[in-house]
């Protein structure tokens, strides 16, 4: 039997004979259920590796004992020890027989193994000879391996625990909201909560405090939310509530933040940008922003990054020791539509969580049609010497403008940048924001700047409501 089959099931992989994408295959051994995710090992495919470890609870990793270690096998570590979800790491030195079970090689191996994952500070469990073509210490004690006395893989399998630990520190996320009989029912699906009847809940997002009056799973009505993944609740007083809000009990402590610390796995062909215009998607709710900090020169495709993220919006965050579910986010670039990385939020990071912002502005109300222009274009394209006598026109019919020149703003305000692909990013976003403050004073903000990025535009847009935002 060749059993590279049960798990390689496209066509591709077979003719191959490499894995491509992940598998699930589910099959039980005595009294435990197992759910084996076998995933690439190959370059191409190392986001795929990332992917599959954000499910697992074990990972065995593959050597071929004649090669060693390679820099794909460091990164395979370097990605499994981003999860604090695998809590048991096993490394499985393969083709035993093709060194003819040799103890030397395998313990020089195992040595240089030992002092990677030392060096990383990195934790692992076991490191098993093995041949899995010939069957030798996966199931039974190999007599060709009788160097090694400790556990084959299945035994190792059978004895470790990965029941659920989780600590009571999620929320529930209200999916959507619907009426019945004049009676509004909260929609949710429950992250490590645990509540009853009576119990006060907070919404995050306004901090605002109500009573839980019903709570219904299947239809029926129960007493208590402990491990039920989705339920409805009707509250005994409605306060204000949006799809994406997260409930969670009084007493319990959280943060409501736009910036933090993050780990990132980057999976796009196109290089990670500083201050570019993103999209993050979390759990709960779909918010831009931008990468202001990272701890790399260059962050390329299946590069692990440390990352610092701001939010264009604050949003209910836990860091990946706090909670893991929560803890998850992808980003998404506005060009392309593309997935381009996934990570887990480290540390939040306190940049005034006392300091709110208002608005104090009172634009004037006898302009009803106040705009944002945002001129763009190539250089010598006629943007500024349009925008001039557009702001003569608005001038002789009492209308107040001033003119955001990119030149100019080069020469003052950004004074600092230069002209690499993600300064450009920085000055198209600082310009963005100055155009708001002056829209907010009442006048014209008339911009003429290159802003050949359409994520800076974007972004731009995004700062205005609907109608007050014009692109020509």
């Amino acid at each position: 039997i060749d059993y590279s089959l049960l798990l390689d099931g496209l066509i591709d992989e077979r003719q191959q004979g490499i894995t491509i994408d992940i598998a699930f295959k589910y099959f039980s051994l005595k009294n435990k259920q197992f759910i084996l995710i076998d995933s690439p090992g190959h370059k191409e495919f190392t986001q795929n590796v990332a992917n599959a470890a954000t499910f697992a609870d074990v990972a065995l990793i593959l050597l071929d004992i004649t090669k060693g270690i390679t820099n794909q096998t460091k990164k395979h570590i370097d990605i499994i020890n981003m999860f604090p979800n695998i809590k048991n790491i096993v490394f499985c030195i393969n083709k035993m027989d093709k060194v003819n079970y040799s103890k030397t090689k395998f313990n020089k191996l195992k040595e240089e193994l030992s002092e990677y994952n030392v060096k990383k500070d990195y934790r692992y469990d076991l490191i098993i000879p093995i041949s899995a073509k010939n069957g030798e210490n996966i199931t039974k004690k190999s007599k060709k391996i009788n160097f090694y006395k400790n556990k084959t893989i299945y035994e190792y399998l059978n004895t470790i625990d990965v029941s659920n630990s989780r600590k009571s520190s999620g929320g529930s996320i209200v999916k959507f909201i619907s009426n019945s009989s004049g009676k509004r029912i909260y929609h949710t699906e429950n992250i490590d909560v645990n509540y009853k009847k009576g119990d006060k809940l907070r919404n995050t997002t306004t901090n605002e405090i109500t009573s839980v009056k019903k709570i219904y799973s299947t239809s029926q009505q129960i007493n208590s939310i402990s491990n039920n993944r989705n339920s409805s609740i009707e509250l005994a007083r409605d306060i204000y509530v949006n799809s994406g809000d997260v409930l969670i009990k009084d007493n319990k402590k959280f943060v409501i933040s736009d910036s933090f610390k993050s780990t990132i796995f980057w999976t796009s062909k196109n290089k990670l940008l500083l201050n570019k215009y993103y999209i993050f998607k979390f759990r709960n709710k779909i918010i831009s922003g931008f990468i202001s900090k990272s701890d790399k020169k260059e962050t390329k495709r299946n590069d692990i990054s440390s990352v610092q993220i701001e939010l264009h919006e604050k949003n209910y965050l836990k860091t990946i020791n706090e909670n893991y579910y929560f803890s998850q986010f992808i980003c998404i670039d506005p060009d392309t539509n593309e997935t381009v990385g996934f990570g887990n939020i480290n540390q939040h990071i306190d940049k005034g969580k006392y300091v709110k912002f208002q608005n104090l502005q009172q634009t004037n109300s006898k302009i009803d049609n106040l705009k944002c222009l945002w001129f763009t274009g190539l250089p010598s394209s006629g943007k500024s010497t349009i925008a001039q006598h557009l702001g003569e026109k608005l001038g002789k019919n009492g209308l107040n403008y001033y003119i955001i020149d990119g030149d100019n703003i080069r020469s003052t305000l950004n004074k600092d940048l230069g002209f690499t692909q993600e300064e450009r990013i920085e000055n198209n976003r600082r310009i963005a924001h100055l155009a708001k403050i002056i829209f907010d004073a009442g006048l014209f903000p008339i911009v003429t700047t290159i802003s050949p990025n359409n994520s800076s535009r974007l972004f731009a847009k995004s700062l205005f409501d609907k109608n007050s935002f014009k692109l020509i």
